[in-house]
């Protein structure tokens, strides 16, 4: 295994908020693309329970879920 280094997305400051117009909470655009993706796997039903032994099962069963998730998008769009 190797570490991944995540860098995070800056926080807008209140002068860079106010030129855009908004004000509040403005989520961060790498944090939303992650918990976006989250939320899709929690939909498919071989990760309701995992009880994967092997690495490598739990990310084949990741990418069945993410391919399945592609092939329903392609087949929807005209």
């Amino acid at each position: 295994m190797r570490k991944i280094k995540f860098e995070r997305s800056t926080k807008p400051s209140k002068q860079e908020k106010a030129a855009q117009g908004k004000s509040g909470f403005v989520p961060a655009v790498a944090r939303w693309v992650i918990e976006r993706s989250n939320a899709w796997m929690e939909r498919c039903k071989l990760l309701v329970k995992n009880f994967e032994r092997t690495l490598s099962n739990a990310t084949a069963k990741l990418n069945l879920c993410f391919i399945r998730l592609m092939i329903k998008r392609l087949a929807a769009s005209p």
